[in-house]
């Protein structure tokens, strides 16, 4: 299991790329905090969290959006209670933010804050379809949000205040799309026509989604529904204590929730042109591999 980075390492202070905290992210690492290396909700904030239930089984997360300020996806007892819900989601992701801004100063010039989540369930007895798992390893894609080849960081923490969080990793993302990019399907070239133009006419806000994401969704799939890789493909199993935090770029590192409640989790696109290893990165994998443009290039 990956230790606490060094002073050193957490300021980004080594010359050589292959050994800083960047690169072993990049490369499908789990970054390890034994303890939450900034402040968390405490006291009367954290028992009220714990208390906080999801409004329908529709949903598998309760969000918050940093960009709107609007928290989403809880069951709603009165306007206080949201209000306050509200309040502890963003002073998270505030705290969050700020250590991982001095942490990986590279990324936080450019970066897009994603959602914060908050995980109230157990995960060992969830029943969600087999897309929605998260007990089956898998690489991250967003169904609803396509990066066009942003970085996927994730920043978790477990708020359980006794018991552990329970993760599986197997392989990074370019070892398995060795074994299984083509029997997931690779990008081929898009034939022109018309439908695509005039869908987006009529969508015009609706992000395009680029041969990379369609890929990426195919494969977070493909990978959770191939029984022979579940069951025999090689695992780590990690034990996140109450009270700690990891770090991982989840487009890379495959992973799974066996166990646990009560995590807090903020999601970061990190631009391409940040990274410290960008010819390892997915989409720069992904066009090695099948010979084409994955990406949608600004006009």
């Amino acid at each position: 299991m990956a230790l606490k980075p060094t002073v050193a390492e957490a300021g980004v202070a080594l010359t050589a790329p292959a050994f800083s905290l960047e690169a072993r992210l990049e490369r499908g690492g789990v970054e390890y905090f034994p303890v939450c290396p900034f402040t968390l909700p405490e006291g009367e904030d954290h028992l009220f969290l714990l208390e906080q239930r999801l409004a329908s089984r529709a949903h598998k997360n309760i969000s918050y959006d940093p960009n709107t300020g609007r928290a989403a996806g809880f069951a709603r007892i009165s306007a206080s209670q949201s209000e306050r819900l509200r309040i502890v989601l963003a002073t998270f992701a505030q705290q969050a933010t700020s250590w991982l801004a001095r942490t990986l100063p590279r990324y936080a010039r450019t970066w897009r804050l994603d959602r914060v989540s908050f995980r109230p369930e157990e995960e060992a007895t969830r029943r969600l379809r087999l897309k929605a798992r998260n007990d089956l390893i898998h690489v991250d894609a967003f169904p609803s949000r396509p990066t066009n080849g942003h970085r996927i960081l994730r920043l978790f923490v477990n708020i359980n205040p006794s018991e552990p969080r329970i993760w599986a990793t197997s392989e990074p993302f370019g070892k398995l799309l060795e074994r299984f990019g083509r029997a997931a399907g690779f990008p081929t070239t898009p034939r022109a026509g018309w439908t695509r133009h005039v869908l987006r006419l009529f969508r015009p806000g609706r992000m395009r989604r680029s041969p990379y994401d369609a890929f990426m969704l195919r494969f977070h799939d493909f990978l959770k529904a191939n029984d022979e890789f579940q069951e025999h493909g090689p695992k780590r199993f990690w034990t996140f204590a109450p009270g700690s935090a990891w770090l991982a770029f989840t487009d890379v590192a495959s992973h799974a929730v066996l166990r646990g409640r009560y995590a807090l989790e903020h999601s970061y696109f990190v631009t391409p042109e940040t990274l410290a290893l960008p010819d390892e990165s997915p989409p720069a994998l992904l066009e090695r591999a099948c010979g084409m443009t994955v990406l949608n290039r600004a006009a």
